[in-house]
């Protein structure tokens, strides 16, 4: 049986006041985050949060890297999107009862390679292939996303198809949504080159929530996301037959490609610099776990967070 909680082999009592510190700024960033990316995915904004928790604590009991931190990311977001969507068919109800299932999957599959001890296999991910493909899919991410925040209705495809929509409905583009969403905008990249401490996502939005709901920009035509549910999630395995499943199988090897190698590139990178050293195998498992809580907890696919790291560090 894997050993428990591996990263805490010689922790020193004189830590946990930074780790406090370094969780609370963690989640400061993760909650904006994790809204955001649930988007994404597709699905409703609450699913990012849902995945959180068990990610983070699932990760730590059986992951190798005292930094890493686990959680929603746009490239495994944005895959899974595709992935659940070729299965859904284009049917909307469908595509929220499988929001899930991807997760559980991906879990299970990073599970076992974990055990059969198929990490080795990272070192045949070629990177300039990996970053490329990281690129592109920020790419395809942004055109999708860049309707928003112009107020248009934009398109689907590819990402030359979803930009030539987007071009083709400027004209009803909403001035006062540009303004929003460029002034947010400006404000995070402000805020990380003159106080990077500061947790400039969470900011962004909380002033975003202060202004829509003082100068009731929703009513001038500026989208809002709306009502989030509150309370714990639904626990348990995701309504979904065993054909969904089956089908959902082949994608959720793509996903998890994609994801360990983002996973264990930051792990690698972090346990560097703290001169320790990461076990690939251990990086699988501990991404299978915290997947598959993430699953059963309603959420979405997760991975290691190299930008979520960095301010952990």
């Amino acid at each position: 049986m894997p050993r428990l909680f591996p990263s805490l082999r010689g922790y020193q009592w004189q830590w946990p006041s930074r780790d406090a510190l370094a969780g609370v700024t963690v989640w400061a960033i993760r909650v904006p985050e994790a809204l955001a990316y649930a988007t994404i995915a597709g699905v409703s904004p609450v699913v990012g949060l849902y995945a959180a928790p068990a990610a983070l604590i699932l990760y730590a009991v059986l992951g190798s890297s005292r930094h890493l931190m686990a959680g929603p990311m746009a490239a495994t977001a944005a895959l899974s999107a595709a992935v659940v969507g070729d299965v859904a068919g284009g049917s909307g109800a469908h595509f929220a009862a499988l929001a899930a299932a991807p997760a559980v999957t991906v879990g299970i599959a990073a599970l076992l390679a974990g055990l059969l001890r198929l990490g080795f296999l990272a070192s045949f991910i070629s990177e300039p292939v990996l970053k490329g493909f990281i690129v592109g899919l920020a790419l395809t991410i942004i055109a999708g996303q860049l309707p928003k925040l112009f107020g248009v209705e934009g398109g689907s495809g590819d990402f030359f198809e979803k930009i030539w929509a987007l071009i083709g409905d400027l004209g009803a583009t909403s001035g006062l949504t540009v303004l929003v969403g460029a002034g947010s905008l400006l404000l995070i990249l402000a805020l990380k080159r003159i106080a990077p401490v500061m947790p400039g996502s969470l900011i962004a939005v909380a002033l975003g929530i202060a202004v829509a709901a003082a100068f009731d920009l929703e009513d001038h035509g500026v989208a809002v996301v709306g009502e989030i549910d509150t309370g714990l999630p639904p626990f348990g395995f995701p309504d979904v037959s065993l054909a969904d499943l089956g089908a959902l199988a082949a994608g959720s090897v793509g996903v998890l490609l994609v994801a360990f190698a983002e996973g264990l590139g930051a792990a690698k990178d972090y346990a560097v610099r703290g001169h320790y050293e990461v076990d690939a195998n251990r990086e699988l498992i501990g991404l299978g776990a915290a997947g598959l809580g993430a699953g059963l907890s309603s959420g979405m696919v997760v991975n290691g967070s190299l930008s979520k790291t960095a301010v952990n560090w």
